[in-house]
Formats: structure tokens, C-alpha cells, sequence
């Protein structure tokens, strides 16, 4: 018998557009953060805000409390009832980037992303990634790439790896709900990410 025909990878404009959502949208998430500077991953959970496009909120509940409001190219970040932080967003490139990257995606706007990075879409439309690697010199310097792993219409996991082998992974969804180990691998977030002990 003939085997079947193989399965293309999403077209990355056509996935972009799947995965648009009518703000405000919210989305539980855990964060898994790996640097060399921490002697064990740091893991926050708490919720994310999608208010519209370069318009941002993340609220981290555990292990402390921290609120960052995002918009007009300034952030905000205040944590444990001390005064709010303000800066621009260029102060910070690698929050600007996944500031970018997340809104275009929950935007649909598939132009804008290509506009900051380079798209790359593999798998298949019911388990896909999305690699995304920075146009922009300046986030270039900081950011190697952001990969959005995500089923259907749904982005699940946004792993973000920084030029200086530090990585940023962020479990949002069904994602958020599975149950990490207080030190977590960087293989095993990846196979999470990837589909492995999906249900």
C-alpha cells in the first residue's frame, strides 16, 4: 500500500491569524526563568493580560507579588505595595521583544510580527512551533530566538533564549496547570513545551 502523503507545516501568516484574540483576553501561566546568576530555576505564577495591541499586563502571584503594565512604549513594574518602577521599553530589549512578539501573535497580526522577526513554522496545525528570530539589531544583541509551541488556535508555551545561554520559559494555558518539580531541567520544560506529556 502506498504511505500516506506527509503532512505539511502550517504556513506561519496563516497560523499568526488563527491565534488572534478579542481583547481583553486573560491566561493563567507559570514561568520557568534558567540563568547562571540563580542557583536553582525560578519559577513565578500568576496571570497575563492581552489588552490590545502593544498593550500588555502580567501580574506574578507566587512565590511574591509583582504587577507590570505595559503600554505606549513605557512599562511599569511594582511590586510587594512599593512605589511603581517606570521606564521605556528600550531600556529593556528583551521584554520589548516578547512585549512585540506576544502582541502580534495575540493580535493575528501576522504583518507586524514579520515585521520584527523572522518567522519560521514547523510541525503540523494540531501540534505547531514557531520560531521567531529577531530582525531588529538591538534585540538582536540580546534575544537568539522566542519559539511559541502551541495546538490548534492555541499558543501553550513561549520560550524565549537569550544570547547569554539565559532562557525564559513561559507555561501558559493547560500549560500553567501541570505540576513542576523545584528543579526543573531545561530538556524536560522543553519536552513539555513540545507535546510530550500532553494528555
Amino acid at each position: 500500500p502506498e504511505s500516506a502523503a506527509p503532512v505539511a507545516a502550517p504556513d506561519a501568516a496563516a497560523l499568526v491569524a488563527t491565534l488572534r484574540r478579542v481583547p481583553p483576553a486573560r491566561s493563567v501561566y507559570s514561568e520557568v526563568r534558567f540563568s547562571d546568576l540563580l542557583d536553582r530555576p525560578l519559577i513565578l505564577h500568576g496571570e497575563l493580560e492581552y489588552l490590545g495591541p502593544g498593550r500588555l499586563g502580567k501580574t506574578v502571584e507566587r512565590p511574591y507579588r509583582e504587577q507590570t503594565r505595559i503600554a505606549d512604549g513605557t512599562a511599569s513594574v511594582q511590586r510587594d505595595g512599593r512605589p511603581a518602577r517606570t521606564f521605556p521599553l528600550d531600556q529593556a530589549p528583551e521584554l520589548e521583544g516578547f512585549l512585540r512578539g506576544f502582541a502580534a501573535l495575540l493580535g493575528g497580526d501576522a504583518q507586524a510580527l514579520a515585521r520584527d522577526f523572522s518567522l519560521l513554522a514547523q510541525g503540523t496545525a494540531a501540534n505547531w512551533q514557531l520560531t521567531m528570530t529577531p530582525r531588529d539589531g538591538r534585540l538582536a544583541r540580546r534575544v537568539r530566538t522566542i519559539r511559541v509551541d502551541g495546538r490548534g488556535h492555541t499558543p501553550l508555551c513561549f520560550r524565549t533564549e537569550e544570547i547569554d545561554g539565559d532562557l525564559d520559559v513561559l507555561l501558559v494555558g493547560a500549560l500553567a496547570a501541570v505540576k513542576l518539580t523545584a528543579r526543573p531541567l531545561p530538556a524536560q520544560i522543553d519536552a513539555l513545551c513540545r507535546g510530550a506529556g500532553r494528555s
